[in-house]
């Protein structure tokens, strides 16, 4: 079999994403585009790769199947369309898009395309969060009713570059109020909702103290009300002095509920009706996740161990190669990762309405 052939936009995140992509026999990383010379440079001089591109356009003429979006946040929508109206298939880093105006571009991009789209929130690969979806398709968490999602990560050494320079994060994500960046904690979340569509999102902030010239709040909670009347709450904060928690979640159902970790050296705790001796057990989940996990999770091989965000990276792009090398329907399709960005997208009109109630779009009537 020919193996597809996989053009990068972006050489530092891109360099995960060259590592991972190699573990794979059907795939050949043939093509690396940056508009940085020097990192483009480096990587050439790092990494095995056929050709190299300052220029997009270029990439996306040099015989590749797919194209990987590891590029700043504002690019992710543009050069999607672009790439999908050549008919490559798109594996794009979070958020989709970050105005209302690019998502509906997308998605009319995907629907004329021959090429897949796909969103690459790796979130909704982490081990404990795919236990947990398969154990409320079993029924033991009950009916859910109520989540959370925490991304805490202090990136303030990421908002300019070595000249000083604001960088896209800086300008993107604390640029503007609102959950910038929250697909990471909603994601997950939307699945566990078996992809209940979100009709509300209410959005306040702690207002500016770290860095007080700073746009973004410190803290930004987004609350999002489901078409059942179900309740999401968000957290998000990337300037704040303390220790990075990149991935809380807490669950609640009427049979059970999840705790994942606060504090470094914590474990994943859930109370389940069907489990639990009593009303104030909690239970270790990794003592009962591998009856809810595929095999791969539980014997993990020690590569795949390395990739990024706790191996959750290696077992995206691994269904994201078998979806198109397959022809079948990719996981996170434009109707998800379009459900995963607009509420974030529509939060900074309710922060700075005070919080008022901003009615989300039905993806699924466009």
């Amino acid at each position: 079999m020919n193996k597809l052939k996989i053009g990068i936009v972006g050489t530092t995140r891109g360099a995960d994403f060259y590592n991972d992509f190699n573990m794979f026999d059907n795939v050949e990383v043939t093509s690396v585009m940056d508009t940085d010379q020097q990192a483009l440079l480096d990587f050439k001089n790092t990494y095995e790769v056929e050709n190299t591109f300052d220029d997009y356009e270029n990439l996306l003429h040099s015989n590749i199947d797919v194209v990987v979006l590891a590029s700043p946040i504002h690019l992710h929508a543009k050069q999607a369309i672009a790439a999908l109206d050549k008919n490559i298939h798109v594996l794009s880093e979070v958020t989709a898009a970050t105005n209302l105006e690019d998502c509906k571009l997308l998605f009319e991009a995907v629907k004329r395309s021959k090429a897949q789209y796909m969103m690459a929130e790796n979130y909704c690969y982490i081990r404990e969060n795919v236990a947990i979806n398969n154990m409320i398709k079993k029924g033991l968490f009950g009916d859910v009713y109520f989540a959370e999602g925490e991304y805490l990560h202090n990136v303030r050494y990421l908002h300019y570059d070595n000249e000083g320079n604001p960088t896209w994060r800086r300008k993107e994500t604390m640029g503007k109020r609102g959950c910038t960046y929250g697909t990471h904690s909603l994601g997950p979340i939307l699945d566990w909702f078996n992809d209940e569509k979100i009709k509300w999102v209410n959005c306040l902030g702690s207002g500016t103290h770290t860095i007080e010239e700073y746009e973004n709040d410190d803290t930004t909670v987004m609350l999002c009300q489901t078409e059942t009347g179900s309740l999401i709450k968000i957290r998000l904060d990337m300037v704040s002095n303390r220790p990075h928690n990149m991935g809380y979640y807490s669950l609640q159902g009427t049979k059970g509920c999840y705790e994942a970790p606060r504090i470094t050296g914590e474990k994943h705790k859930v109370w389940l009706e069907d489990y639990s001796r009593d009303s104030e057990e909690w239970i270790n989940l990794e003592d009962i996740d591998h009856e809810f996990l595929p095999e791969e999770y539980i014997h993990m091989p020690v590569e795949r161990k390395d990739s990024n965000h706790w191996g959750a990276d290696y077992f995206m792009i691994k269904d994201f190669i078998d979806c198109i090398t397959n022809n079948k329907p990719v996981t996170i399709d434009i109707y998800k990762a379009l459900q995963y960005t607009i509420p974030g997208i529509l939060s900074e009109q309710s922060i700075n309405s005070k919080g008022r109630a901003i009615e989300v779009p039905d993806v699924s009537k466009w």
